[in-house]
Order: C-alpha cells, then sequence, then structure tokens
C-alpha cells in the first residue's frame, strides 16, 4: 500500500504580523521563520507521518532550496527519486504573513512547480500504489494527463482544488474524490456564501459525474463532511487547545484523507482522524513541521 503525491515544493517565509495588516498599510515585522511547505509537500509529509508509504513527485530548481525541499522529505522517509531538478529555474517560494489570532494570507511564486511532468509521477505507480493525490500548484494539463493515464486508472485518484482555479474544473470528472474548503467550494460551485453545515453541501451533486465519486470539504472550525450521490456525512471537528498558525491545516487534513484511503480506513472514521490532524496542526507553527504523529493523532481523536 503506498500513497503517491505530485504536487508542488516550497520554501516557505512565514512573517508574523503584530496586528491585522491592511492594504496600503506598513508594518514593521518582529519575527520571521524559514520553513519547507508547498502544498504537495505538506501533504506528503501528513501522510507520511500517519504512517502510510508516501512518494513524491514534482520539481524544483537547482539551488538550495531545492536542496532543503528534498532533505526534508527524506528526513520523513518520503522517496523523493521522482522530483526533479531542474538546473537553471529557481524553486518555488512562499510567503506567508501571520496575524495575531492565526489566520494567514499566503502569496505564492510558482517557480519550478510550473515545469513538473505528468510523466515522472507515472513512475511512482506501482502494484502496491492505492491513492493518488494532486493539488492545483503545478500545470493542470499535466494533472488531466495524469489522471486520464492508464496506469492511474486503478488507483483512487484525489484532488485537493485548491487554490481555486477555474481551470481545475477540467479535472473534476477525472477524480475519485474532490476535496475542498468552504470558500473554494462556493468560489467553484458559485454560491452567495459559504457552506455552514451539511444541508449546504448537498449541492455538491452537480459536481458527481459517476458512481463512487466523492466530495469531501472542511468546514474550519465545524468540522467537514463527505456527499455522494446517495449518502452524505459529516463529522464535527475537535476544538484545537489554542491557535497558532493555521497554514498547513487543510493540507494536513488531506494527507491524513488520503493516508486513511490508503490504509482502508472508512470515510466516517478518516473524517474524525483528520479533523484531529489539522487540529493539532493549527496549535503548531509552520506547514510541513506542523504535521502531527499518527500516534497523536489517534490519542486526540479518542478522546
Amino acid at each position: 500500500m503506498s500513497v503517491s503525491v505530485f504536487g508542488s515544493l516550497n520554501l516557505d517565509i512565514a512573517l508574523r504580523l503584530p496586528s491585522r495588516a491592511g492594504w496600503g498599510q506598513t508594518l514593521l515585522v518582529d519575527e520571521s521563520e524559514q520553513a519547507v511547505g508547498g502544498k504537495g509537500l505538506n501533504q506528503a509529509v501528513a501522510s507520511a507521518r500517519f504512517g502510510s508509504v508516501t512518494r513524491m513527485a514534482g520539481a524544483v530548481g537547482g539551488d538550495a532550496a531545492g536542496a532543503m525541499l528534498r532533505s526534508a522529505l527524506e528526513a520523513e522517509g518520503v522517496d523523493t527519486s521522482h522530483v526533479e531538478v531542474l538546473e537553471g529555474h529557481g524553486s518555488g517560494r512562499a510567503t506567508i504573513l501571520i496575524e495575531p489570532a492565526g489566520d494567514n494570507m499566503i502569496m505564492v511564486e510558482a517557480a519550478a512547480n510550473l515545469k513538473a511532468r505528468a510523466d515522472k509521477v507515472i513512475g511512482t505507480i506501482d502494484a502496491q500504489t492505492r491513492v493518488l493525490l494532486v493539488q492545483l500548484e503545478t500545470d493542470i494539463d499535466q494533472i488531466a494527463a495524469l489522471f486520464a493515464h492508464h496506469a492511474a486508472g486503478p488507483v483512487r485518484k484525489i484532488l485537493n482544488a485548491a487554490p481555486a482555479l477555474p481551470a481545475g474544473s477540467k479535472l473534476f470528472g477525472l477524480s475519485d474524490m474532490l476535496i475542498f474548503n468552504q470558500s473554494e467550494f462556493a468560489d467553484y460551485l458559485q454560491l452567495d456564501r459559504e457552506p455552514e453545515a451539511l444541508e449546504d453541501l448537498l449541492v455538491a451533486r452537480r459536481l458527481l459525474t459517476r458512481p463512487n465519486q466523492a466530495v469531501v470539504v472542511t468546514l474550519g472550525a465545524i468540522g467537514s463532511a463527505a456527499v455522494w450521490a446517495e449518502r452524505a456525512i459529516f463529522a464535527p471537528a475537535i476544538a484545537a487547545e489554542t491557535v497558532i498558525d493555521t497554514s498547513g491545516a487543510g493540507d494536513c487534513f488531506c494527507g491524513v484523507v488520503a493516508a486513511c484511503v490508503d490504509q482502508g480506513i472508512g470515510p466516517e472514521e478518516a473524517l474524525k482522524l483528520a479533523n484531529a490532524a489539522a487540529s493539532l496542526s493549527v496549535g503548531r507553527r509552520g506547514a510541513a513541521p506542523s504535521m502531527p504523529l499518527r500516534a497523536e493523532v489517534e490519542a486526540l481523536a479518542d478522546c
């Protein structure tokens, strides 16, 4: 059993703001941190820490940041043999502005991530691969080619449709599971407000095109839900003791869901465990560094 992740790898520069920022305002930042991140890398780390054999495919530049990103994954036991090093290109970078209450705003420079090729991730798929997890910080046409490839046919294909990009909708029919947060869900479905309860999510059935396809939506402090053509389930959130940094919480959720699918854990339990993992994540600094270990997740979920 294993999870293959095709996605972005970024060097994160986190700036902790002394107050909530406004347009045109200059703030003096007292504290900054540098860490590895990117939706793909974060989700790979979350999957690996939850106990799934995990492979990462993508692209980094031939720079110090690229070496750091690959080394960080390897330290987590993630196979990086399909992460391409592109000489002459810079690695992806993200600047994260973190407000005192933990909310964040993220600006991403894709760089080498947009050069990542689908044929590289095909090499990660073998008889043991059960899940293929992607996001939208790499080239969408490459993702479409990957999902349509015959090698991906028997694999459970999970799309974290983030960030919300109109072109991302072309991947919906190729995916077995779609994962959104509240704002992404409202954007894609052109809703006049973000969903707040399970009843608000039943409109997700408009996105379903074949049997056993599922839509999963995270609802922040409320919890998460999954919708199929014939049924829907809701899992309440597990409140965080403290909220320090919400960056990476959605990636944590996605990585744990992917690991649960890989390990044959049912959807009700998977949502509960992913909620617990995200709750632990927001109480820690950084994106990838905040991903919890499986033992921690299970201990919180069983409380």
